[in-house]
């Protein structure tokens, strides 16, 4: 079979050989660049994110993804510091977290950005509350 292409090659003009050797080329470099997407996306080992550290800071971790953030965070052994305005939030968040994955260490910092960055933030001890 393959010499009866190899032959049918032979007889055809040279820019039919460029032709078939451009598309030869493209298809293939498609099929590694697949291949390579779908090792990224799901064969690759997970990084190993305590090499960074031991704690991460989230902020806004009482919603959405601040949220799943966290419990993906604290699912990975990581030491999570919250950081939030609501205290209420806060302490609901961390008490979740704190029953599902119970040896992860959690300190809550109720604090507030807001304001104008030209004042700088204000920092006020009051309003400073870490739990352990």
């Amino acid at each position: 079979m393959s010499n009866c292409i190899m032959n049918s090659l032979k007889t055809q003009p040279i820019w039919v050989l460029v032709l078939f050797t451009t598309g030869s080329i493209y298809v293939s470099k498609c099929f590694i660049s697949f291949l390579y997407w779908v090792y990224v996306n799901f064969l690759r080992p997970a990084k190993n994110l305590k090499k960074y550290g031991s704690w991460a800071l989230l902020t806004k971790p009482t919603d959405g993804i601040g949220k799943a953030f966290s419990f993906e965070l604290a699912r990975k052994g990581l030491n999570l510091v919250l950081v939030g305005q609501n205290p209420d939030k806060l302490k609901a968040v961390s008490d979740s977290i704190r029953a599902k994955y119970a040896k992860t260490l959690i300190k809550n910092i109720v604090m507030d950005f807001s304001g104008y960055l030209d004042e700088g933030v204000i920092f006020q001890p009051t309003n400073l509350i870490v739990m352990c």
